[in-house]
């Protein structure tokens, strides 16, 4: 974490600029990992597809309707 804080900004600037990950260590240990924004926006995004092609695949999704998701949020904001 040392040499991190000496170079927070230019790892900071290497992960807003490309895809590359840094894991920062703690004692040796990994205890982050700086990644791209859009990266983690694809993972997380990924993520949820495994996820609901898993709960369609053992039949536990549950859907909503456009009528009840509206009925359900109210109106829209202004």
């Amino acid at each position: 974490m040392t040499e991190a804080r000496k170079r927070f900004g230019l790892l900071v600037r290497q992960a807003a600029t490309s895809r590359r990950r840094t894991t920062i260590t703690d004692l040796g240990q990994p205890a982050a990992v700086l990644v791209n924004a859009q990266e983690l926006a694809d993972l997380e995004e990924a993520l949820a597809l495994a996820e609901y092609r898993v709960q369609q695949a053992s039949g536990t999704f549950v859907s909503v309707s456009q009528a009840d998701a509206r009925e359900r949020l109210g109106p829209p904001r202004r």
